[in-house]
């Protein structure tokens, strides 16, 4: 390319030098004005061709896809707890249709932890809610301890008096840990609270002439453990 165009600008200089000296008075001081254009001169003048720009395809970087925040909607009034289980004890209770930030779930994928309108961490029951995506990602949330099952429960005396129509049971048992108190059930209805230093109980009024069954859980402010049972056939 440079070299054609260096014939080019050659030729014209060689053209014009060639006219130049047909020109009258180019070789003496001629009265023309020179402001005049000389008649019968040929005046060429050379474009050269210079390349045209062309247009590139700029990328446009892709769109950043936005995420969801984690977030579930209750499906009907539930209770929020302070753990992962229904041993837990309650801290709110929660209208259906309120929608929920979650921060964790269970091992077990059954429980969602949520931050209630107050702030605070609490769990909620994952068939009481509808996420709003895949929740299996999240972290695990960590939960409060609970007392140990109380150990050992069993019956260690018991008089049935068949004359008399009455029966007593004596239970015992020992500690499961973190406990801040003991419950006694008989046949599902709570009969004393203990102390955590308790590890016996007496009943002098157990039911007559029936099946009975004796249950005992610890309890600390967290919630409650799961129940040791002893069953007992009728006095009769």
């Amino acid at each position: 390319m440079k070299a054609r165009r260096d014939r080019a600008f050659g030729f014209v200089i060689s053209l014009i030098f060639i006219l130049a000296c047909n020109v009258p008075g180019a070789a003496g001081g001629g009265g023309e004005d020179p402001a005049q254009p000389t008649p019968g001169v040929t005046y060429v003048v050379v474009v050269e061709n210079t390349a045209t720009p062309q247009p590139t395809d700029t990328p446009i970087p892709p769109t950043a896809t936005q995420s969801l925040p984690p977030e579930l909607t209750l499906t009907s009034n539930s209770n929020c707890r302070i753990g992962p289980s229904t041993f837990y004890n309650t801290i709110d209770q929660i209208a259906s249709g309120t929608k929920l930030p979650v921060v964790g779930q269970s091992e077990d994928n059954e429980w969602w932890q949520v931050v209630n309108n107050t702030g605070r961490e609490c769990w909620i029951f994952y068939e009481l809610a509808t996420p709003n995506q895949d929740f299996s990602s999240l972290p695990i949330g960590e939960a409060p301890s609970l007392p140990g099952i109380p150990l050992n429960f069993f019956v260690v005396d018991q008089q049935c008096l068949s004359a008399q129509k009455k029966f007593s049971v004596t239970l015992s048992w020992s500690s499961g840990g973190g406990e801040t108190a003991f419950r006694i059930y008989r046949d599902g209805s709570r009969m004393a609270e203990l102390k955590p230093t308790k590890f016996n109980f007496k009943d002098p009024s157990a039911p007559y002439n029936k099946n009975v069954t004796y249950e005992i859980e610890a309890v600390n402010e967290n919630g409650t453990s799961e129940r040791a049972v002893q069953f007992l056939p009728p006095c009769k």
